[in-house]
């Protein structure tokens, strides 16, 4: 049996869907370049990104400064880009990790944002 790996790091970024989905992305390439092949789980969790980020990639980061510029902590940041809701309370009750529950026009500003980034036909 082995043991766990530790790792020390000095910072943590929560990342989107799409933010992920373009990290892997890359990783694959270059895995495929160097080896030929692609370890599965990272295969599966590409199909899965593929399948379920709802922004388009080269607009992540765009979506992210925008919803960032409204006062948004990255935890709400994070799961609006994941989830994009398209209503009030939808957006409501992604928004727990927000110290005060942001004005009815920024919460109207961040749904326009989303209809603005995310795929409707997801």
């Amino acid at each position: 049996m082995s043991l766990p790996m530790k790792a020390k790091t000095d910072k943590i970024t929560l990342l989107s869907n799409p933010e992920a989905l373009k990290i892997l992305r890359e990783y694959v390439e270059r895995e495929r370049e160097k080896t030929g092949a692609v370890p599965l789980i990272a295969q599966r969790v590409l199909d899965y990104l593929q399948k379920f980020s709802k922004v388009p990639v080269e607009k992540a980061s765009e979506f992210r400064e925008k919803l960032a510029s409204l006062g948004l902590r990255e935890e709400s940041i994070v799961m609006i880009m994941n989830i994009c809701p398209q209503t009030i309370d939808e957006l409501f009750t992604l928004l727990v990790f927000e110290e005060k529950t942001p004005e009815k026009e920024n919460l109207e500003a961040i749904l326009s944002l989303v209809k603005e980034y995310c795929l409707q036909s997801q």
